[in-house]
């Protein structure tokens, strides 16, 4: 009884609307599926062209969809009912929805932002972030729909919400790891000795020395401390390989009293 009613309704109802007004309401959903499609065709070519990536592509999908459901909804309502009630409620809504959920579309907006920006995931940046005056250093490891990850040289992860992200400096570098290291004699320092005793070290181990970065920090007649930028042949580092490193060194420079330090630069 109930179902027969209902669709007795439903026949009074389309049966007092006007066909021109039903045939606007059939072409506006047209053109309303068809932008949606071009909209996920552009997303698409996005992804395929690894601007953004597939998740991205999935959030996305979803909020057009909502977007035209709710859009094809209220106009439907307003042409056949004549009423701005249904703006009202979508306004109201879109308002109370802003509102709690503001940080959430922040960091949203920002995700769509660092995705546009072609950061791809691996490649190894520096952070300037805003007020400090550190930099942050390491590989983006991840991209979340609220945060980034990035992973150190040693392996430690360091997550940073978006919208700070956006708002920050970004370099892209290489890893590398800075020794400083101090010999002593009372007898000639022989530079160019030491250094290739160094070279023959780090050859054998799983860094790389980079020779054309090797600044003198102090130097005396009895003493000179230099600065070694290792670069690793593979993340993350492990600090045994590190420790045996400059363990290495120590042995191989023993006559020179060595000091060998790990410098945060």
């Amino acid at each position: 009884m109930s179902n027969s009613t209902a669709l007795d309704a439903l026949s009074e109802l389309f049966g007092n609307i006007p066909l021109g007004t039903l045939i606007n309401i059939a072409i506006f959903i047209v053109i309303v599926i068809l932008i949606r499609y071009l909209v996920a065709w552009f997303v698409s070519t996005l992804v395929r062209r690894g601007l953004i990536s597939t998740g991205t592509r999935m959030i996305l999908t979803r909020i057009l969809d909502i977007l035209v459901v709710i859009v094809v909804a209220v106009v439907v309502v307003h042409t056949i009912t004549a009423s701005l009630t249904p703006y009202i409620i979508v306004t109201v809504i879109g308002l109370l929805v802003i509102i709690m959920f503001y940080y959430e579309i922040k960091e949203f907006t920002a995700f769509i932002t660092i995705q546009l920006q072609r950061y791809a995931k691996g490649i190894w940046i520096e952070v300037y972030l805003p007020n400090y005056s550190s930099p942050i250093r390491g590989r983006l490891t991840e991209i979340q729909p609220f945060n980034s990850v990035i992973e150190d040289v040693y392996g430690n992860k360091i997550y940073i919400a978006n919208s700070v992200l956006v708002n920050s400096l970004i370099k892209e570098f290489n890893p590398s790891i800075f020794l400083e290291l101090t010999v002593t004699s009372h007898e000639y320092l022989n530079i160019n000795e030491i250094l290739q005793t160094i070279k023959e070290v780090v050859s054998g181990s799983p860094f790389r020395l980079d020779e054309s970065y090797m600044p003198i920090k102090s130097m005396s007649t009895a003493s000179v401390s230099l600065v070694l930028r290792l670069i690793p042949l593979s993340t993350p580092v492990r600090a045994s390989d590190l420790y045996r490193l400059m363990r290495q060194i120590s042995t191989s420079l023993s006559q020179y009293n060595p000091i060998v330090e790990v410098l945060n630069i």
